[in-house]
């Protein structure tokens, strides 16, 4: 079947090359086309189903229309969620989206931002590993459009879009408290970024504000052992007498609240708990388990505005937004 052309489309609309090269580009108002005229080109492209020649497009501005989105665990429900949102929102503005994934690694974070570096993306959109800063920092001083997503470094002046983790940390162990927990452990992860830090943070300071802060009811886990040092840490926690745990992320909620069970524990009736993200998992609960709710299309459809507004301006200016999360529960 031949391939329907500019010049097929203008022959059966009536105008000119220009004319069709205008509308389809979306530089009708320029070419000072009428809105008639461009609608009717439109049509005809769409019954004649024309597919625009990517790479002449590419060769005419310069660009490559991909964009590279990094995320950290595609496997993990969060992650693919908010990977579904970035994408529709960026092909909607006429790019291909190449998603990579790191699994918390350094060393695969370089290895992927160099790939994409050779296959000319036109920008990034990247959920950061823990000591990844100088890689982030090369494309920085690139200076590439670039947003990062869930996670930031405070030291890097990028484009950021996260969650409030503090204050839905914060209130979740208030949660705890208000529900009579005297004991109560943070499950979270081995690392020292931003979100986890927070996250941190707002626990501790929910509890010392109610004078029940223990520093050993915090467990770290490392996300290459994940499954066994999760068990091993419920091991400890239960040890400790907790009646209360909070999980950190969506993985290790699904995780800690399986070892639970494992043990032996009848959850929120034994043990209170609150996660990060919501599962399908809780659906088999007895009970309805307490999660904080992130806003998960609002962040990445936040994402991909903030690297699109970037790649239609030279100017930057540096935004960080942070949305609130809810606390849902009974």
């Amino acid at each position: 079947m031949k391939k329907v052309s500019i010049k097929d489309i203008a022959r059966e609309a009536g105008v000119s090359n220009a004319t069709v090269s205008l509308v389809l580009n979306g530089k009708e108002k320029e070419g000072r086309v009428s809105k008639e005229v461009a609608d009717r080109v439109r049509k005809i492209a769409d019954e004649m189903n024309y597919q625009p020649n990517g790479l002449a497009r590419s060769l005419q501005s310069g660009r490559t229309y991909t964009i590279g989105l990094i995320v950290a665990d595609i496997s993990n429900p969060f992650f693919g969620t908010l990977a579904y949102y970035v994408q529709e929102q960026i092909e909607k503005a006429g790019y291909t989206v190449m998603i990579m994934n790191t699994n918390e690694s350094d060393q695969q974070i370089d290895k992927i931002i160099s790939n994409l570096v050779n296959r000319q993306v036109d920008g990034y959109i990247i959920v950061p590993t823990e000591h990844g800063e100088p890689y982030i920092n090369r494309l920085l001083n690139s200076n590439v459009p670039l947003v990062l997503l869930d996670r930031y470094y405070p030291a890097l002046p990028t484009y950021n879009v996260m969650i409030d983790s503090y204050q839905a940390s914060f209130q979740a162990t208030n949660l705890l408290i208000r529900k009579g927990c005297k004991n109560v452990g943070l499950l979270m992860y081995q690392n020292t970024q931003s979100h986890m830090n927070e996250r941190k943070h707002g626990y501790i300071d929910a509890l010392q504000q109610a004078g029940l802060f223990k520093e050993e009811l915090i467990k770290q886990v490392d996300f290459s052992n994940l499954k066994s040092d999760i068990y091993n840490a419920v091991a400890s926690l239960l040890q400790l007498k907790v009646d209360g745990i909070l999980f950190a992320t969506n993985t290790i909620s699904l995780l800690g609240l399986h070892a639970l069970m494992e043990n032996g524990i009848k959850i929120l009736d034994e043990i209170q708990v609150v996660c990060f993200d919501r599962s399908e998992a809780f659906e088999f609960m007895p009970h309805p388990i307490p999660y904080i709710q992130q806003p998960i299309e609002a962040m990445g459809r936040k994402a991909a505005d903030l690297l699109l507004e970037q790649l239609s301006s030279d100017e930057r200016i540096v935004q960080t937004c942070k949305f609130p999360a809810t606390l849902v529960h009974e």
